[in-house]
């Protein structure tokens, strides 16, 4: 019967690479915890602590971006010493590794476009979920906002899925107040005292009835003179995409208050600017 005899350095030596790798483990598993902990609390605090504004959709997004290039590198750096604690050369394997990178970089530049757009667009809340849009000749409602693309719904109910790299300019009508404007032709043989009495009538009765309107509706007075007409002007400002309710409204009680008052009006009755 053959005896195997295993040298006791050789048994010690072994022992203390598996604690090693097993203190690379759990430091690995700690460290990436600890990560995501602070970056959680830096990114969305416990409720009644405000450290800083952000809001809460663009927070968790930039949140799990920072966590997962966190965790992509606390894995990267551990199984870089697993490899050395193994014997095994890293020099070559991480050459190899930035030589794939740059060559994957190359080919996928679009890609990575998209991304760093992405992330500029969630960083500065250029646009969230719910606001309307426009970029280039594409217009709607922002149903999801990615670190590739973003999805938009148009008028007709079509979801389009934009590369955030394509995206160059963005009008948001969500943020802040719209202006509602309506101009309105009169005619020289009319009472201009009359004309504007009932005018801001109408403004008292629009901006009295519809919680849209912010602020107004007012008339501005005369902007133009025209060859058969004058043309007058209404303004109001309303909450974000509202504007053409109340515009609407607008043209329905002047034109109700002018067919009373027996004002004849211009062929085109209300037109838009």
């Amino acid at each position: 019967m053959t005896e195997f005899f295993v040298n006791p350095d050789f048994l010690l030596e072994t022992a203390h690479k598996l604690l090693r790798i097993l203190a690379i483990l759990v430091g690995a598993a700690v460290v990436l915890k600890i990560s995501h902990t602070l970056i959680g609390r830096f990114f969305i605090p416990p409720q009644g602590v405000k450290t800083f504004y952000l809001e809460e959709k663009r927070a968790r997004t930039l949140y799990a971006l920072t966590a997962n290039i966190l965790r992509y590198i606390i894995y990267f750096i551990a199984v870089i010493m697993l490899l050395q604690e193994c014997s095994i050369d890293t020099t070559s394997l991480i050459a190899g590794a930035g030589v794939i990178g740059l060559a994957l970089g190359v080919g996928a530049q679009s890609l990575i476009k998209d991304f760093i757009s992405g992330f500029f667009i969630i960083l500065e809340d250029q646009y969230s979920v719910g606001d309307y849009i426009v970029s280039d000749n594409m217009a709607g409602t922002v149903e999801e906002i990615g670190f590739r693309s973003t999805k938009l719904r148009d008028a007709n109910g079509v979801l389009h899925f934009i590369p955030n790299g394509a995206i160059t300019r963005i009008s948001n009508y969500t943020r802040g107040h719209m202006q509602a404007v309506v101009n309105i032709p009169v005619a020289y043989e009319a009472d201009l005292n009359q004309v504007v009495a009932l005018l801001e009538e109408a403004c008292a009765a629009v901006g009295a009835a519809m919680p849209e309107v912010v602020s107004g509706p007012k008339v501005v007075g005369i902007v133009e003179f025209r060859s058969t007409d004058m043309l007058l002007r209404l303004v109001a400002e309303t909450v974000p995409l509202k504007q053409g309710a109340v515009e609407t409204a607008i043209r329905h009680k002047v034109a109700t208050l002018f067919q009373s008052a027996g004002i004849v009006m211009p062929p085109a009755l209300l037109i838009k600017s």
